[in-house]
């Protein structure tokens, strides 16, 4: 393939990952207003950091078109990012009862007392604790 046809197609892709990982900020940021306002406000500046890069990047037809600054600025956002979700995570999960995280798959974690018989079949695949 030509250099021309690698380049379009690295750049398509990489608007469609950027479309994809905005998306799934977006759902985040929404998802995020159940937290602590601590947590929301790092869910939307993973959001908007997300936003700068896509906005920064969307103009671009070649790699000439992407400066050394415009991508050393993106890395340092998705950098920024990622620490961020780390720490979103670690906050989600020291602070968020299993259940809640779980949804509808949180019925399959039950504990049951060693003196009580259970019948397993109904919740045969399941994960059980106890």
């Amino acid at each position: 393939l030509p250099t021309s046809q690698v380049e379009a197609r690295t750049l398509a892709m990489l608007h469609g990952l950027l479309h994809q990982l905005h998306a799934a900020c977006s759902h985040l940021a929404t998802g995020a207003r159940a937290f602590p306002s601590s947590v929301q406000e790092t869910a939307g500046h993973v959001w908007h950091g997300v936003e700068g890069i896509q906005a920064s990047l969307a103009s671009a037809r070649s790699f000439q078109d992407l400066s050394g600054l415009v991508l050393a600025q993106s890395r340092d956002a998705v950098t920024r990012a990622q620490l961020s979700l780390e720490g979103l995570l670690e906050h989600v999960g020291q602070h968020t009862p299993l259940p809640w995280i779980l949804g509808p798959f949180a019925p399959a974690l039950v504990e049951y007392p060693e003196d009580v018989p259970v019948d397993m079949s109904k919740w045969e695949g399941c994960v059980t604790v106890g």
